[in-house]
């Protein structure tokens, strides 16, 4: 019989996987069926809009829930858990209207990119927001068992207007981010009923009043994550071609993903303990699992680039498509095992409420990576840009590392509760089940 402990770590990385194939299958299926390969491209922009305003949300809302909100049980759970559904409401409302105000004035950013699919999507970013923060309230409450149901109607209703719309329509652009839109809508409507909580008695000024701090830092850190997710799809579409940002992307759903995906299954289970390690003040403990961790999953990515590089060039012999992906093979699967070796560290950070220490890091990294892209492009086309981002993770690790290091020094000398953290509250019964 499997563990308890087992099974919650299967059920985690379980709903990351039903995650990972959503979103990778959107983005193969724009790189794959849709054609001219210019509006792949542009498609893929959109998509990767959508992906902008959830990795804010995640990061103003979704990371607080599993650092802060995590240490809270009973009633305080419940309020806050309230408030953060009706914020990421509100979010959604906003971002609806900003994108599709980018869709009506400015749908040319770059003289080859085109926005024009933005109108699909953006009425459902609401939906979308709310369903993607009933996740962490699940994932912060340690129940990923119970995020990985809404997930599976989420992908479910998915795939149904997909194959629907394929035997009767074909596959028209269009039809991808109203998927992702309607069963986000469901999702969240699921997830609403199961829990009974009354979103709409939320009140998001508290949200933003009692999280500021933790929230400010999360919400600037994912401002610049994920600016720089969008200005290397820019710089590509306008340096190179549409088309090699199409070949960067299949390449990167098809290599880094997967690897993305179980870095952000990885931080929804580590988080919320990591967090009360450290409102305990308990050093050695954070310390002890850190280190464990980083040994383990430096020997994963070792193994996974060493597999994945000749899977990968066996795979594009039998999907031709995939063909010009071949140079980037190997610098992506490093990019992703750089990626695995700093998840513990990551989560330690966060987990620690060091916010300014995880912007600081972003910036590093979004920097170094940024050059690396605009020196490479120039130098080597899109193998020269694929090694300057796999450069900049380079970076970005050996800070995590330097930081975690001052951070965890500082809990051991200052004990719990220190820097950045907040109030934490430990009441009755764990809520929002």
């Amino acid at each position: 019989m499997p563990t308890r402990g087992a099974r919650w770590v299967a059920a985690g990385l379980a709903d990351q996987v039903v995650i990972a194939t959503a979103n990778a299958g959107a983005t193969l299926l724009a790189a794959i069926a849709i054609r001219p390969e210019s509006r792949a491209g542009g498609l893929l922009l959109t998509i990767g809009l959508g992906y902008l305003v959830v990795g804010l949300n995640r990061e103003f809302i979704g990371n607080v829930l599993l650092a802060q909100v995590s240490r809270l049980d009973g009633a305080e759970r419940d309020r806050m858990v309230r408030n953060a559904l009706a914020a990421a409401f509100v979010v959604g409302c906003l971002a609806a209207l900003v994108l599709l105000a980018v869709w009506a004035f400015w749908r040319h950013p770059v003289p080859k990119a085109d926005l024009q699919d933005l109108v699909w999507l953006a009425p459902f970013l609401p939906a979308i927001l709310v369903h993607d923060t009933g996740r962490y309230v699940y994932l912060s409450d340690r129940a990923p068992a119970r995020a990985l149901q809404i997930d599976l109607v989420w992908i479910t209703v998915q795939v149904a207007l997909l194959v629907a719309g394929g035997l009767t329509v074909g596959l028209p652009p269009w039809l991808l981010p109203l998927s992702w839109g309607v069963g986000a809508v469901v999702g969240a409507g699921v997830f609403l009923v199961l829990t009974r909580i009354p979103a709409w008695r939320g009140e998001p000024r508290r949200w933003l009043a009692e999280t500021r701090r933790l929230a400010g830092w999360f919400t600037a850190t994912g401002v610049v994550g994920q600016l720089q997710v969008q200005v290397v799809g820019f710089v590509v579409t306008g340096q190179l071609t549409p088309d090699q940002l199409t070949y960067l992307r299949a390449g990167q759903t098809t290599l880094l993903q997967p690897a993305q995906n179980f870095v952000t299954a990885m931080m929804g289970l580590l988080v919320p303990r990591v967090s009360r390690l450290a409102g305990r003040g308990d050093a050695a403990g954070l310390r002890r699992q850190t280190e464990r961790l980083a040994l383990a999953l430096a020997g994963l990515a070792a193994v996974m680039v060493a597999v994945l590089v000749p899977l990968a060039h066996l795979l594009i012999r039998y999907v031709p498509r995939l063909a010009h992906i071949d140079v980037l093979i190997l610098p992506i699967s490093v990019q992703a095992g750089i990626y695995l070796i700093q998840v513990p560290f990551a989560a330690a950070i966060r987990g620690m409420q060091r916010g300014r220490l995880l912007f600081l890091q972003y910036c590093v990294f979004t920097a170094t990576s940024l050059t690396g892209l605009v020196i490479g492009a120039a130098t080597a086309g899109l193998t020269g840009a694929a090694w300057g981002l796999t450069t900049g993770a380079a970076v970005g690790l050996a800070v995590f590392v330097a930081l975690y290091a001052w951070a965890v020094a500082r809990v051991r000398s200052a004990g719990p509760e220190a820097a950045d953290a907040v109030p934490n509250s430990r009441n009755a019964s764990p809520a929002s089940k």
